[in-house]
């Protein structure tokens, strides 16, 4: 018999509970749930697990768990609740990403210490196996670097806006009362809740957690609606973007909005659907796709969770650390409003990249900009203006919609940088 303990009865916490005959199905074992934490008891009265539910942590705790839920969210008390569980040698499955991202190194450590696991799959895309994919499946294949459209709230509003035309305002409105977005949606909006999870993701295919420092975090509070309109006409899609790599033994990374060519599988990625990209030399490029978060979607994660780790007792070996290729070309676009035009031009003079193009809109205009990917923050910096990578073949694009530009880049890049 397998006793379960549930921390959290909300939308995810229910759906672990109603999914427990799936896991009692894939373990061939009886399943029992023996307690619910939460934060009020009497706001579950009308639920039929109500004879279960407790508000009261000592009481929860005294119960005896194989295995425990985590399904709150947040920090704190959370990450007590936790530590007390892996002490006891009890694993922990959770979806809490911020939990995982800021604690997850000692909790981990922790977890190894008493002979247990911290499984934390339906942390990142919810509905994507991906941190288990990398963990068995790719359990010694070699990353150079990870890519993901990780917020469904952010890639629908930014959907919504290419396709219907609406400004970001009333998207993001519109995701509020579809419940895609909360009622303050500051960690989707300013690139948090992408930013935990490309950490996550990070420590997963290279082996050690990244300090958080070195993953840059943007949102999408610059993102006025002619920079989307005048990147759709040039063939370009916005979406929040999440990735990181290794320089000097060192993980680096960011989240921020960037455009993507037509040619690229992140442009085809549309409304709340999660994306994440493995690239390695023995695998080129691995795409993954799915629901990135809700009910079903999130408890099915966790149930499987505890599946896989219960029959997978291997470990992905941290020296799998690739360095990515030096010193790569990237082509960027800086949007000028118009009052800001004469004095950006003073200052892109004396910069380290070579102004290609400039494609006109009525609110302002795009400088087309190639540079080393490494100058890119200084570059952004100096300009104090919007900088938007992009990724895939953009010269190939340009050409099939007839947009002038030179055929190769000239000596000023490198004499510059």
């Amino acid at each position: 018999m397998i006793k379960v303990g549930v921390i959290g009865f909300g939308t995810v916490g229910q759906g672990v509970v109603e999914s427990l005959v799936q896991l009692e199905r894939g373990l061939r074992k009886e399943v029992t749930l023996e307690m619910l934490l939460v934060t009020n008891r009497r706001k579950h009265e009308h639920s039929e697990q109500y004879a279960l539910v407790t508000d009261d942590w000592e009481t929860f705790a005294a119960r005896y768990y194989d295995v425990v839920f985590e399904a709150a969210g947040g920090i704190e008390p959370v990450y007590d609740y936790v530590r007390f569980f892996l002490k006891k040698g009890v694993p922990v499955v959770t979806a809490n990403k911020k939990l995982v991202a800021e604690r997850g190194e000692e909790l981990e450590r922790l977890a190894a210490e008493n002979d247990t696991y911290l499984c934390y799959e339906a942390a990142v895309a919810g509905g994507i196996p991906i941190l288990n994919a990398i963990k068995g499946t790719l359990a010694t294949t070699s990353f150079t670097s990870v890519a993901g459209i990780l917020n469904g709230t952010t890639n629908y509003i930014l959907t919504g806006m290419i396709e219907q035309n609406r400004p970001f305002q009333d998207m993001l409105e519109e995701a509020q009362a579809k419940g895609y977005a909360e009622a303050d949606p500051t960690d989707d909006i300013e690139g948090y809740d992408a930013w935990y999870k490309i950490r996550i993701l990070a420590r997963l295919c290279f082996g050690i957690w990244p300090n958080r420092d070195d993953i840059s975090r943007s949102g999408l509070h610059d993102v006025l609606d002619w920079h989307v309109e005048l990147g759709q006409s040039l063939g370009l899609t916005l979406k929040l973007d999440g990735r990181a790599s290794v320089k000097n033994n060192t993980i680096i990374g960011s989240v921020a909005p960037a455009f993507f060519t037509n040619d690229h599988p992140f442009s085809t990625v549309y409304g709340v659907t999660n994306a994440v990209v493995l690239e390695g030399k023995a695998i080129e490029r691995l795409l993954f796709t799915g629901p990135g978060a809700g009910k079903e979607a999130t408890a099915n994660s966790m149930v499987e969770d505890y599946l896989f780790h219960e029959r997978y007792k291997g470990e992905r070996q941290p020296m799998l650390i690739k360095e990515k290729e030096q010193n790569r070309i990237a082509n960027v676009l800086v949007m000028v409003a118009a009052h800001e035009k004469k004095e950006a031009e003073k200052v892109v003079e004396h910069l380290p990249c070579q102004r290609i193009n400039t494609f006109a809109a009525d609110e302002g205009e795009a400088w087309w900009l190639k540079v080393y990917e490494d100058v890119i923050p200084f570059i952004s910096k100096q300009l104090g203006l919007s900088l938007y990578r992009v990724y895939g073949a953009f010269e190939k694009q340009l050409v099939t919609t007839n947009m002038h530009h030179p055929s190769s880049i000239d000596e000023t890049l490198e004499q510059k940088a």
